[in-house]
């Protein structure tokens, strides 16, 4: 796959009430969570964009509004599909600050064949935004919104679901530890320890 076939998309969240704060603009290393997000995805493809209401300056990429607001991340995917004009589409929640680019690259190495979806799983748990969708599950999606039924997990069950298991991401030199999700301030501290510390790696 070439970079001009694959989109990168950063869901930059919501109201952050169990954080208390706006997590896309926590710091992160040189930046914020946000810019952080979008550095590491433009390692993996040039055509980046931002998803979800934001107002900051210097968001380093364009930003889409959710063309269903508080529809959650099932509303983001559907801006991201239907703002695509590439098969192939990498999603990465911005309160998933542990990601690197060779991550997202090892999971754009799964797409392909009769695979519309490619989706990490760690603590037996699939870990969909830190995925990668094909465009041609956008009417699946649209079905899913129109019904009511907002689970991600719903939807995968329903398609050709490449999962990624953790032995595989471990023999890929890659930490389950990386996929932590930061949604209050103790996940936060963890993260931050993480960072410091071995850098996720086995």
């Amino acid at each position: 796959m070439t970079e001009a076939d694959l989109t990168g998309f950063v869901l930059a969240g919501g109201r952050s009430l169990r954080m208390g704060r706006d997590k896309a603009q926590i710091p992160w290393g040189s930046g914020t969570m946000l810019s952080s997000a979008v550095v590491q995805m433009k390692q993996v493809t040039s055509h980046v964009f931002i998803v979800g209401a934001l107002e900051t300056q210097n968001a380093r990429a364009p930003v889409l509004a959710d063309t269903t607001p508080g529809l959650g991340p099932m509303g983001g995917i559907h801006a991201a599909l239907t703002h695509s004009e590439t098969e192939w589409n990498l999603v990465l929640a911005v309160d998933l600050p542990l990601i690197t680019a060779d991550f997202l690259a090892a999971i754009v190495k799964h797409c392909g064949g009769a695979t519309v979806a490619v989706v990490p799983k760690v603590h037996g748990q699939l870990q969909p935004l830190c995925a990668a969708y094909h465009r041609a599950i956008l009417p699946e999606v649209e079905r899913a919104l129109a019904s009511g039924d907002l689970s991600i997990h719903h939807l995968l069950e329903r398609l050709s679901t490449r999962i990624i298991e953790e032995a595989d991401l471990i023999t890929g030199g890659f930490h389950p530890g990386m996929l932590l999700n930061v949604n209050t301030p103790e996940d936060l501290a963890r993260a931050q320890a993480m960072q410091v510390g071995e850098k996720c790696r086995p």
